[in-house]
């Protein structure tokens, strides 16, 4: 009998903290953390045979950075920026994007985003995971379940029961296709090339994005094994099945040699080994994610597309969220499980489908318009202030409010979204 199965047997002593994670990405990883502080006992199943630390720039902001704070994580390390910037292509600036002041001193960040490598992120979050936590060469099936919990099935005959299972396996997930059935995986036009460079000269302390008429170039610091780095992404409208180009770094310098500096420099110094294409998928939103003993979280739930430049961190939040709304439940408890995972799906699927929403919206005004569109559009960022009031009302107003409810919520003072019971008292409440 394997150590593993030994363990397995020994568990159903602990029936009602029982949880299994499908998938050890970060999302996974963030809720294995925080349901292992909520007191419960986790396994994260992997269908790879190693869990490894992978993956180039993404940008994680302040929820993130207090989120990780809350695991014990170190964040001393990462260059946080207080300024985003929507420019023109020639540098005229359209759009300015800043965060209260107020509420990141009492986050205790000197910037709203920071600029980082996954595979930090993923080491980061590794470090918290206990040895026998991961388990790893085990590729989900299906799931059945009764009255004993979830009883899920992997390759090679392999079995384990939960009271919980959640699927963090990503945009082709398998968990939400059974809990869910069948949904399209939609090309959503365009392509993301992400790459970083060590480059020390231009303003450290905010994010740009730089528009053309169909394309982007956006940059933002970051701090790689201890060098001053920058991440950028190149924007591009794409169709489905379109070639990848044979030398990507002259295929993007010759789209954006009309930019403004820091562009040209930046691709100048950048290896070209330090690419990656990235194709940019959605499916339609849930209206909810958990049904019975099974939720999903990440890209599972929710794919996005680089104009909200926060797959990572959104996950990052699922799981801190998942483990804050479940805290003392006893998941033997249907009705007690039920209303935990309602909390969780008040608090997410609305905020995230919001945030998903507009940042598709936002990629197809920039790279999929018809020109007489394009032509308005860049009139109304030239000559208005309507776009700024749109930024600012989808993607900060709603984010600082989320980060008010971390620090409400490490406080303990937050109280949550409503439970079921509380929604049939108040009539006013729509669910």
């Amino acid at each position: 009998m394997s150590d593993f199965l030994i363990k397995q047997e020994a568990q159903e002593l602990n029936v009602g903290k029982r949880v299994a994670i499908i998938g050890a990405g970060p999302g996974g990883l963030s809720a294995g953390i925080a349901l292992q502080q909520a007191g419960f006992d986790v396994k994260i199943f992997e269908r790879h045979k190693q869990t490894k630390a992978l993956g180039g720039a993404i940008i994680l902001n302040a929820i993130g950075i207090n989120i990780l704070r809350s695991y014990g994580i170190n964040t001393d390390d990462m260059a946080t920026t207080a300024i985003q910037r929507f420019r023109r292509f020639d540098g005229h600036q359209r759009v300015l994007q800043q965060f209260d002041p107020n509420l990141l001193n009492k986050a205790n960040v000197s910037g709203w985003m920071a600029g980082l490598m996954r595979s930090e992120l993923y080491g980061k979050l590794l470090n918290k995971i206990p040895d026998d936590m991961i388990v790893n060469d085990h590729e989900f099936i299906s799931f059945i379940e009764g009255p004993e919990g979830v009883k899920i099935f992997f390759e090679g005959g392999k079995t384990y029961t939960a009271d919980l299972l959640i699927g963090a396996d990503g945009v082709n997930s398998l968990v939400r296709q059974q809990l869910w059935g069948n949904s399209e995986l939609k090309h959503l036009g365009i392509a993301v090339w992400l790459g970083w460079t060590e480059y020390e000269g231009t303003d450290r302390n905010e994010i740009v994005l730089n528009h053309s008429d169909i394309h982007q170039f956006g940059y933002a610091p970051l701090v790689f094994k201890g060098k001053n780095c920058f991440e950028w992404w190149f924007v591009e409208p794409c169709e489905e099945n379109q070639p990848e180009p044979s030398d990507p770094l002259t295929y993007i310098r010759e789209r954006v040699k009309h930019f403004a500096s820091p562009v040209p420099e930046m691709l100048k110094s950048t290896n070209s080994q330090n690419l990656f294409r990235w194709l940019i998928k959605y499916r339609e939103p849930l209206s909810a994610w958990s049904k019975g003993r099974v939720t999903i979280l990440g890209d599972s739930a929710h794919p996005t597309s680089p104009y909200a430049a926060y797959g990572a961190g959104m996950a990052l939040e699922d799981g801190y969220f998942l483990g804050k709304y479940l805290q003392g439940v006893d998941l033997s408890d249907v009705n007690a499980l039920k209303n935990g995972l309602l909390k969780y799906d008040n608090q997410r699927v609305n905020y995230t489908n919001g945030v998903v929403g507009f940042a598709r919206t936002l990629g197809k005004a920039f790279h999929n318009a018809p020109k007489p569109v394009r032509m308005v559009r860049d009139f109304m960022l030239d000559h208005t202030k309507i776009p700024e009031r749109q930024i600012i009302k989808n993607s900060v107003k709603e984010a600082e409010t989320l980060l008010k409810t971390v620090l409400e919520l490490e406080k303990g003072n937050y109280l949550g979204p409503f439970t079921e019971s509380e929604y049939k008292e108040d009539k006013s409440i729509k669910i």
